[in-house]
């Protein structure tokens, strides 16, 4: 029963923090390439799949010392699908400002900030099933 409850804590955890806005600004003087939603968009996903195979081992690695201790895995867990959000919500800020930027309407910028959520989202099962596979001892 514990790992039922855990399990729907961390996919909970998962889809709340795909609405989570990130608060990091980026101050860069680099020459003003032709920003598009489509290049933040191929930039951030890039970022995450790049940051994932990392936050896995990270995961198995700090796991292993938790095993028995099915609360303590979910929070690892969530910590570790947390790193992708802020990926994630940096991206999406950028593709705010930029709908600020060229007064584009909202289904413009809720179109391209939802594909990249599921790019998010996709990664971070990869986390998630590292956590069941651990949880179950699989």
């Amino acid at each position: 029963m514990k790992k039922i409850l855990s399990l729907f804590l961390v996919l909970g955890l998962c889809f709340g923090l795909t609405g989570c806005g990130g608060s990091g600004s980026d101050s860069s003087d680099k020459a003003e390439e032709k920003v598009t939603y489509e290049s933040i968009l191929n930039d951030y996903t890039k970022k995450i799949k790049d940051a994932t195979p990392g936050i896995v081992e990270e995961f198995k690695t700090e796991a292993e010392a938790k095993k028995s201790d099915i609360n303590a895995l979910a929070e690892l867990s969530n910590s570790k699908i947390e790193k992708l959000a802020e990926i994630c919500n940096e991206g999406v800020e950028k593709m705010a400002e930029l709908k600020l930027k060229n007064g584009d309407d909202d289904t413009t910028y809720t179109d391209w900030a939802k594909k990249l959520q599921d790019v998010y989202t996709e990664q971070s099962k990869q986390i998630s099933d590292a956590y069941l596979s651990v949880a179950t001892d699989q």
